[in-house]
């Protein structure tokens, strides 16, 4: 079964989800190796990115 967005927020910290976002806010290289969570928490930054929705991304930071 596939995860949700929703799902791998959840999975994740609010420190792991800062990192990310920030890496999504200043398009900079991810870390390596990332977990399934992370994966898809990234592509659901990307596609907020993509559809100019960046300041949902902004919640995530500490």
């Amino acid at each position: 079964m596939a995860m949700t967005f929703e799902e791998a927020e959840a999975l994740l910290t609010p420190a792991q989800r800062d990192a990310l976002a920030r890496c999504a806010l200043e398009d900079a290289p991810l870390p390596s190796p990332l977990s399934e969570a992370q994966r898809v928490f990234c592509f659901g930054l990307s596609v907020l990115c993509e559809y100019e929705q960046r300041d949902e991304i902004f919640r995530y930071l500490l």
